[in-house]
C-alpha cells in the first residue's frame, strides 16, 4: 500500500493544547487535526478528505516566550488586524468592550524534525505532491507563524511489520492506545482528528494515543515503509 512520506523541519513551533487558557502549552508533536489541516490547506480543500496519518518526530529543546494575546469578547466585531507588527507608529485603537489583552507564556519547541506518513487514495497523494511543487506561499504547521520546511516528499510502499521483526523507535511517536501494552511507558493523549458542527459548536472525534519516546521496541500491529521507517497509523 502506498503512502506519502514527508520529512519536515521547523525552527520553532507551538502545537497549542485546546484547553490551555492561562499558558499556551504545546503538544510534543503536532496532533492529527493539525497535520490534516496543513494538508487540506495545501489542497485548498473545502471538505474533509479521508486519510490515515502517522506522526513521529523529535525536538531539541523547549523554550518559553512571553507574548501578548488578544481575546475577543463578542462574536460580531468591527474590523481588527490579525497582525499588529509594523503598526506601532500608527494610531490604532480598539473598543475595550469588545477586545481585551493579557500577557501569556507560550511554550515553543525548538529545532523540530518530523516524519509524517499520509495514506489516502493515490490521486490525492499525487495532488499533494503537485501542491508542494507549485505552491506560491509558505507552509505552516501549528500557528500561522510556525513556518515549516519540507525537506523530503516521497511515495513509499508500506507493509505490516512481521511478528518476528523487532525494531526500536528512532523518533518519538504517537501510537494508538490499543497497540500499546501496559509495560510500555507512554504519556496518554486524546487528540483531535475531525469534527462535526452540532448546534453551531465543533464536536471533535478524539483519537486515544500514547506518546512514546524513541528507543522503545515497536509494538505488534504497526507498519514499516520500504526504507525501514516505522509507521503508526492513527486509524
Amino acid at each position: 500500500m502506498k503512502a506519502l512520506r514527508l520529512k519536515l523541519f521547523q525552527e520553532t513551533a507551538c502545537y497549542k493544547k485546546p484547553f490551555a487558557s492561562k499558558v499556551a502549552e504545546t503538544y510534543p508533536l503536532p496532533p492529527y487535526s493539525t497535520v490534516k489541516g496543513m494538508i487540506h490547506a495545501l489542497l485548498d480543500a473545502n471538505q474533509f478528505i479521508p486519510m490515515r496519518l502517522s506522526v513521529q518526530g523529535t525536538y531539541e529543546a523547549k523554550l518559553l516566550d512571553y507574548q501578548r494575546y488578544y481575546f475577543f469578547k463578542r462574536r460580531e466585531l468591527s474590523s481588527f488586524p490579525l497582525v499588529l507588527d509594523g503598526l506601532a507608529r500608527m494610531e490604532f485603537s480598539y473598543d475595550k468592550n469588545e477586545i481585551t489583552t493579557m500577557p501569556m507564556y507560550t511554550h515553543l519547541l525548538h529545532n523540530v524534525h518530523l516524519l509524517i506518513h499520509v495514506e489516502a487514495e493515490e490521486h490525492i497523494l499525487t495532488q499533494i505532491i503537485h501542491a508542494i511543487e507549485h505552491s506560491t506561499t509558505h507552509y505552516s504547521l501549528g500557528r500561522w507563524e510556525d513556518l515549516v520546511r519540507i525537506d523530503e516528499y516521497k511515495l513509499v510502499e508500506v507493509r505490516e511489520l512481521e511478528e518476528d521483526e523487532t525494531l526500536t523507535l528512532q523518533r518519538d511517536a504517537y501510537i494508538p492506545r490499543h497497540l500499546l501494552d501496559r509495560e510500555t511507558k507512554s504519556i496518554p493523549y486524546q487528540l483531535n482528528w475531525k469534527y462535526e458542527i452540532v448546534n453551531g459548536i465543533r464536536q471533535w472525534e478524539k483519537i486515544h494515543v500514547g506518546y512514546v519516546q524513541k528507543g522503545v521496541e515497536a509494538p505488534e500491529g504497526v507498519w514499516i515503509d520500504e526504507d525501514g521507517e516505522l509507521v503508526f497509523y492513527h486509524l
